[in-house]
């Protein structure tokens, strides 16, 4: 039983190593620096400059990362289609930065450890 276990213990020594090595990393397909701002503002009537900007990619993370999301708000005013469109492109965005492809690239490097042990 003692020998499995320290096989066992080898073996996770090894992913770790592996995972280690591959957080320090930086990313290999950029040699430029990031372009994402820290503070974006979303203004209700201007949806398309939103979208310009969710659109722009960074070389560094691929998914632009846009910080802190400011959303103008008017108090007394009715939702128009330009507000429903910036809801929409808030959505989207969240979504397309949940699918983080460092995270995937991550979950790839796993499933390489899982097939080599």
């Amino acid at each position: 039983m003692s020998g499995s276990l320290r096989d066992l213990r080898r073996r996770l020594t090894r992913v770790e190593q592996t995972l280690l090595e591959f957080a320090a990393q930086p990313n290999p397909s950029s040699t430029e620096p990031c372009n994402c701002p820290t503070t974006t503002i979303a203004h209700p009537d201007k949806p398309e400059e939103f979208e310009a900007e969710m659109n722009r990619m960074c070389p560094l993370h691929a998914v632009r990362r846009l910080g802190i999301i400011c959303t103008l708000r008017y108090i007394g005013r009715a939702d128009d289609d330009k507000s429903a469109k910036l809801e929409q492109l808030l959505k989207t965005y969240r979504a397309r930065r949940s699918g983080n492809p460092r995270l995937s690239r991550l979950r790839e490097v796993g499933l390489e450890l899982k097939r080599s042990f």
